[in-house]
């Protein structure tokens, strides 16, 4: 019977083992510095938000970002007033690729926010036509090596209707994506 027991145990055991890989374990990118210089504009046509990222700094603490919005829509947005949720921070995704980003925001799957904790300078009440507003967006926290990242920007409304093409509410994540 013992024996039974114990084969039991060695057939349960090896179940499954085989077609299960372990989960890797995740590592804390290495500090560094990426000059992006990136600019979006949405819509791509037509007046237009310019939404900017010039530079990504990882450190051991945490991370930072200089990032900027340009108004170029003709039309005042509100940006910070309460009760607006902020979602200006970063979201780390396992690839680069556009398309990707655009599946998991249509199927609701996108990764956490992760959260800036300061905005200096803190975003205007209002952001007025053709008013830019730049600013470091940074957090405490790692961040995982080989994950690509991207900047999320708003929430913006618009204080009156907005031109056709444009949302009345805005959350912009970047189209780049860099690699750590």
């Amino acid at each position: 019977m013992r024996r039974l027991v114990c084969l039991l145990v060695l057939v349960v055991a090896g179940c499954g083992s085989a077609a299960e890989e372990p989960i890797p374990e995740a590592r804390a990118a290495e500090p560094q510095t990426a000059q992006l210089d990136w600019r979006e504009v949405y819509p791509e046509r037509g007046r237009h938000l310019t939404f900017g990222v010039d530079r990504l700094e990882v450190t051991a603490a945490g991370w930072s970002a200089a990032v900027s919005i340009e108004n170029g829509t003709g039309i005042p947005f509100a940006l910070g007033k309460e009760p607006l949720q902020l979602a200006f921070g970063l979201m780390l995704f396992e690839n680069g690729n556009l398309e990707t980003l655009d599946e998991e925001a249509r199927n609701g799957r996108l990764p956490p926010l992760r959260e800036a904790i300061e905005i200096e300078p803190p975003p205007p009440a209002v952001l007025a036509p053709r008013q830019i507003w730049r600013a470091t967006i940074s957090a405490p926290g790692s961040l995982a090596d080989d994950a690509y990242v991207r900047i999320s920007f708003g929430t913006l409304v618009a204080e009156i209707e907005p031109p056709e093409g444009i949302l009345p509410s805005i959350v912009w994540i970047t189209d780049e994506a860099y690699r750590l």
